[in-house]
C-alpha cells in the first residue's frame, strides 16, 4: 500500500487481520490513476481523509448489527465537521460469494436492522413511503444516501468490491448540486463519463437527481450487474409508531395483514406487555408460550396463518429464503403464512410467545 494508504488505514481503531486486505483493495480503486473511480466525491474524500470506516465480522449477528449502528451513529456525530467529501464505509467480513439477488436480501435487512436500532425518530420531513420521490433512507434524523458494493458484480465494476461493503453518504453533501445547477452538470458528466470506461454496461437507468419526481431513490441504492428495472416494491419498512417510554422501552404495532417476513430487533417487554400487543385488536387469533431446549431444531416448514414471534429468551436461529437470521431475547419476527422456514434454537434454548392471526 502507498503511504496514504497507511496513514488512512492506521487511523482507524480495531482492524482485524481481514481489514488489512480489504482495505488495500479498496484503496487501489480509489487511487488508481489509470482508471479513475466514478465517484468523484468518494475518491476526493480518500485523498482528503474524510472518509470513515467501520469492519464488521457479520451480517446477521445482532451484536454485530448493534456494532454498525453504533458506528454509523458516531460517524454522523462529527461528519459535518469532515467536510462535503466525507461519506461511512462499512466493510463486511469476507465470506462465501452468493448470487446478486441474495446480497440484494442482505443488504435490505442490514438497513432493516440500522432502522430498529435507531435511537431517534423517521425524520418528520422525509416521507416515510420509498415510492415518494423525495424519500430517503434516515438514521438519527439525517437523511442518507445508501451505494451497495458486491464482490460478484462484474459489469457494473463501480458495483463492484473486494468483499460485501456498504458506503453511506449523508444527503446534505449534495447540498448546492442538482441537476439545474452548473456545478451539478459538469458532476454528472464527470461521473458518467468515467462510468463509461470503468462499466462494461450502461449507467443504470434508475440512476438520477434526487428531488426529481421520475427518481426513486431506493432503486439506486443497490443495482444489478444488468440495466433491467425491477418493478417490486422497496423491501425498506419504516416502523412509524415506534414509541420511546421513559425507560427507553421501544414498542411497535403491527398489522395482522402483513405479507413479508422481517425482523424487528429489541423490541423488548414483559410476558404481558408482550401478550396484549400481540393479541390482534381486530379479527381472531391467539398466543401460546413455547420453550425450545438448547438446539431444538424444527425441520423446514410451513404455516397457512400469519404469525408473530416474539423471543422472552435465549436464542433461535431461523432460515427463510436461503439467508439465515438469528434472533436472540427482545428481537420480533414477522412470519407471513406459506413462508417456507426451519429454526434451530442456540445453546440456551429459546422461549418465546407465538401469536397466531387469522
Amino acid at each position: 500500500m502507498q503511504q496514504l494508504d497507511l496513514e488512512i488505514l492506521y487511523s482507524v481503531k480495531n482492524v482485524p487481520p481481514w481489514g488489512r486486505h480489504v482495505f488495500s483493495e479498496f484503496s487501489k480503486d480509489m487511487l488508481s490513476e489509470t482508471r479513475p473511480f466514478p465517484c468523484v466525491f468518494g475518491v476526493e474524500g480518500f485523498k482528503q481523509g474524510s472518509l470513515r470506516f467501520a469492519f464488521i465480522e457479520s451480517t446477521t449477528c445482532p451484536v454485530e448489527m448493534e456494532n454498525l449502528a453504533d458506528a454509523l451513529r458516531l460517524y454522523l456525530e462529527e461528519a459535518r465537521d469532515l467536510g462535503k467529501n466525507t461519506s461511512f464505509v462499512a466493510f463486511f467480513k469476507p465470506e462465501e460469494k452468493k448470487s446478486l439477488e441474495q446480497y440484494e436480501k442482505q443488504f435490505w435487512n442490514i438497513l432493516q436492522h440500522l432502522h430498529q436500532f435507531d435511537e431517534k425518530d423517521w425524520p418528520k420531513n422525509i416521507p416515510s413511503d420509498p415510492e415518494h420521490y423525495l424519500w430517503e433512507f434516515s438514521f438519527q434524523d439525517e437523511p442518507i444516501f445508501v451505494v451497495c458494493n458486491t464482490p460478484v458484480h462484474e459489469k457494473r465494476a463501480s458495483r463492484r468490491a473486494s468483499t460485501f461493503m456498504i458506503t453511506f453518504q449523508p444527503r446534505w453533501v449534495f447540498d448546492g448540486i442538482s441537476g439545474d445547477t452548473h456545478l451539478g452538470k459538469l458532476f454528472q458528466k464527470t461521473v458518467r463519463d468515467r462510468l463509461e470506461v470503468y462499466d462494461s454496461v450502461p449507467a443504470h437507468p434508475s440512476l438520477n437527481w434526487y428531488g426529481k419526481k421520475e427518481t426513486r431513490e431506493w432503486r439506486q441504492y443497490f443495482l444489478m450487474d444488468d440495466n433491467n428495472v425491477d418493478t417490486s416494491k422497496c423491501p425498506f419498512h419504516a416502523s412509524l409508531e415506534k414509541e420511546k417510554s421513559s425507560t427507553s422501552e421501544v414498542t411497535y404495532s403491527f398489522s395482522s395483514d402483513f405479507k413479508e417476513f422481517r425482523v424487528e430487533r429489541g423490541v423488548g417487554g414483559s410476558l404481558e406487555k408482550v401478550t396484549m400487543e400481540l393479541l390482534p385488536i381486530r379479527g381472531t387469533g391467539y398466543v401460546e408460550v413455547q420453550k425450545d431446549e438448547p438446539f431444538k431444531a424444527h425441520p423446514t416448514h410451513t404455516h397457512p396463518t400469519n404469525e408473530i414471534l416474539h423471543i422472552l429468551s435465549g436464542s433461535v436461529s431461523m432460515e427463510v429464503g436461503g439467508e439465515l437470521f438469528t434472533c436472540q431475547e427482545g428481537d420480533r419476527i414477522y412470519l407471513p403464512k406459506e413462508t417456507v422456514h426451519g429454526s434451530l434454537a442456540g445453546m440456551d434454548g429459546c422461549l418465546y410467545v407465538i401469536a397466531v392471526l387469522k
